[in-house]
Formats: structure tokens, C-alpha cells, sequence
């Protein structure tokens, strides 16, 4: 089969599962992933025959699509903020929205214009902590996460490009406070309401973890409220909390937050979603 085929076969295999506009950029990273062809090496091969293990792998990539596994976890790889990161079924695949939580960060700093001191709490892939390292080379940088799976992935990543992080495997809900002060302290943590998995796409409930979505209908903001009571104990003077939230929960954050003495900032996404939260000791 030729490339042209192959796009024909692929389209005719998916058609009725994903649309076409989302197909067609599914197909080139497929094609990438399986030739090395970038988009324009794809159309001067466009007559160029695959072999029978490529047509193989193109055959099983469509399989896993109709299945409803996401292109990254089929691939093996997700791009956050220019960088490529592996990711599998033990992280969380990064988001757009966590990129600008991130620009925050990078902005905040920039204008402290000093070494800090920063740990992401739930690091997964570690895209936050390494994005940060990256672009904060003087910062020093810690993850911290409940699964050695996820902080495999992370330490993997961070040695791709070179991002000297500290790892720490712990669980947040179990630990009163940790064993260093941090200038800044940030968290995605888990926050969606188990009750809403009903009406999320099966290729976010049916492959990505858990333990990294959901939380209880009752206590939704159990993560917040131990972070937060975590970081009275371990943020340095003038030191800052920057949360990712779920887009409805910011009134309720916010008032917890007031009510362990902190003043905090709600910010939206590119969306017009509440979707990020700074916070400092009054």
C-alpha cells in the first residue's frame, strides 16, 4: 500500500469514530510516528509504498484509535510547552490549561528575579516541574507524587532534557508538613467529582489514571485543604501557593483559602474558565 492508500484506509477505519478534522491531524502523526516523514516529506512520498510491518503498525495504531486510546498514550509521547515528554497509562496526559498555570509561575518569578525555591505537588510526567526548570535554571526544582510509577515517567523525562529536579515519593494526605521551606508551591492535584465521570469522554476514564482525576463527591477539595494547610508549615516568608482548579470550584476554594488565612487571586484560561488560583499568607 502506498502512503495515498494508507490516508484512505485510515480515513474509511475511523471515519465514524473521530471527526474530520481531528482525523486528519491523526493521521499525519501516525504516518510520522511509523515513516520519520514530517507533513511535507509526507506529501512528496504520497506514492511511496509502505513495507508490511509499517502497513502492521499503521493497522494496530487504528485499532487502539477505534478503541478509544489517545494518540499520546498510543504513540508514547505529549508535547508540553515545547518540550516532548513520554507519558503512559501512569501519568496524566498535560493539558493546555496547565501550560498557562505555568506561565504564571515563570512570570512571578521573573519579576522576583532571584533563585527560588519551588515543588510541584502531584508532578505525574513532571511537565510543571520540568517546564519550570527549564526556563528558571537558577530555581531549584522538586516533584513530588504518591506513585513511584508516575515519578519513573518524571525522572525519565527530566534526564531527556537534561533538568536536574529533586524527586520525592509521598502522599500529601499523609503528611503534615515537609521536611523544607519552598518560595513557591504548586499543585494540579486531583478535582474532579467521581459523580461527573459519567459524562467525560471514555478516552480520558477509560485510560488515564484515576487516582490523578477524581476525587470524592463529598470532599472535592481535599487535596486544597491539605496542600493548603501543608503550605502554612512550608512556604518561606512571602512565599506563594498556585493551584490549578476545576473550572466551578473557585468560589469554593477561594473561601477555604480565606479561612486558613490566606489572600488569593483567581484567574481564568484562555477559555474564559476559572481555572487557576494564587495565594499568600495574610
Amino acid at each position: 500500500m502506498s502512503l495515498q492508500e494508507i490516508k484512505i484506509f485510515l480515513k474509511q477505519k475511523l471515519a465514524s469514530k473521530i471527526d474530520a478534522v481531528e482525523l486528519s491531524s491523526l493521521i499525519g502523526m501516525l504516518i510520522e510516528a511509523v515513516t520519520g516523514w514530517n507533513r511535507m516529506q509526507q506529501i512528496v512520498n504520497v506514492n511511496t509504498a509502505f513495507t508490511k510491518e509499517q502497513q502492521l503498525q499503521i493497522e494496530d495504531y487504528a485499532e487502539q484509535l477505534l478503541l478509544g486510546k489517545p494518540i499520546q498514550y498510543i504513540l508514547g509521547n505529549a508535547w508540553f510547552m515545547g518540550n516532548e515528554l513520554m507519558v503512559n497509562e501512569h501519568v496524566l496526559i498535560p493539558r493546555p490549561e496547565t501550560e498557562e498555570l505555568v506561565e504564571w509561575i515563570i512570570s512571578y518569578a521573573s519579576i522576583m528575579n532571584k533563585p527560588l525555591s519551588i515543588i510541584d505537588i502531584g508532578a505525574g510526567s513532571g511537565c510543571i516541574p520540568i517546564a519550570l526548570k527549564l526556563s528558571l535554571p537558577l530555581c531549584s526544582l522538586t516533584g513530588l507524587d504518591i506513585s513511584k510509577e508516575a515519578l519513573a515517567v518524571a525522572e525519565i523525562n527530566a534526564n531527556n532534557v537534561k533538568a536536574s529536579i529533586e524527586w520525592i515519593e509521598q502522599d500529601i494526605l499523609n503528611t503534615a508538613a515537609l521536611d523544607n521551606t519552598y518560595d513557591i508551591i504548586v499543585s494540579n492535584p486531583p478535582y474532579i467529582p467521581i459523580r461527573e465521570k459519567a459524562n467525560m469522554q471514555e478516552q480520558v476514564v477509560g485510560f488515564e489514571p484515576a487516582i490523578a482525576l477524581f476525587v470524592s463527591n463529598e470532599d472535592p477539595l481535599i487535596f486544597y485543604k491539605a496542600i493548603a494547610k501543608m503550605a502554612k508549615q512550608n512556604l518561606s516568608t512571602n512565599g506563594q501557593l498556585f493551584f490549578e482548579i476545576h473550572y466551578d470550584q473557585g468560589k469554593a476554594i477561594l473561601a477555604l483559602l480565606d479561612e486558613l488565612n490566606f489572600h488569593a487571586e483567581l484567574r481564568q484560561d484562555s477559555f474564559g474558565k476559572n481555572r487557576m488560583i494564587r495565594a499568600s499568607l495574610k
